[in-house]
């Protein structure tokens, strides 16, 4: 789809909304007017940083401003969409969607209340201090792609190293050596991978994650 089949469709829109619509604009590439509100959309065939750029530029302009894009772009952009979303949203940017011939307002250009959405993100927030304070290890670097540390490999490896150094360890006296409280659901979940059942509450290491554990291990020192 082309930036110029989004234009009847967006016009079509504002026209029902009872809004005077013209295309180009000086710098605009639909401006509407009712009365004396007006409203600046950005035509766009996909999600890039320049719609964002182009919009923030039209809110000095207009009294709102809505950047439309095709639905193939959401499909196209679908692994960070909603981040998308949220950005308009905090910038006060509105969004319409036009699918053939048919344009549909997403959302409206309200200032996203940042209040509200912290508050909806408590256990988010919650987890990621957890992490945070709980995590002993200093070995992950800012900006690394792949495996990290996180507090839960690092629980698992103290688990792994407990089982290497005292084999045949109950998961209560695992518990105890490690003063990990969630034991047995590292070990029964497994998500790594390492850990075999032996008997009952008692685990061992898989043989082939051995040399794995044990690259870990040196990374933090144990």
């Amino acid at each position: 789809m082309k930036e110029t089949e989004l234009y009847a469709p967006v016009k079509a829109l504002l026209n029902t909304m009872g809004y005077y619509v013209k295309a180009e604009v000086k710098s605009v590439d639909i401006l509407a007017l009712k009365a004396e509100k007006s409203i600046a959309v950005e035509l766009k065939t996909a999600v890039t940083l320049k719609l964002v750029y182009q919009a923030i530029d039209r809110q000095k302009l207009a009294d709102e401003v809505y950047v439309a894009i095709p639905k193939t772009a959401m499909q196209s952009h679908r692994d960070h969409f909603k981040s998308f979303e949220l950005l308009l949203k905090r910038l006060g940017i509105g969004l319409i969607i036009v699918q053939s011939d048919v344009a549909e307002i997403k959302f409206e250009p309200k200032v996203l209340d940042i209040a509200l959405s912290n508050a909806r993100n408590t256990r988010k927030k919650k987890t990621l201090m957890n992490e945070f304070h709980e995590r002993i290890n200093h070995v992950n670097v800012g900006g690394t792609k792949g495996k990290t540390l996180t507090l839960y490999r690092e629980k698992a490896l103290l688990i792994a190293h407990a089982l290497m150094s005292h084999p045949g360890l109950s998961t209560i006296e695992l518990k105890h050596y490690t003063q990990i409280d969630n034991v047995s659901t590292i070990l029964q979940k497994n998500f790594e991978g390492w850990f075999v059942k032996l008997d009952r509450a008692k685990y061992g290491i898989h043989p082939d994650k051995l040399e794995e554990i044990k690259r870990y291990h040196q990374l933090m020192g144990m």
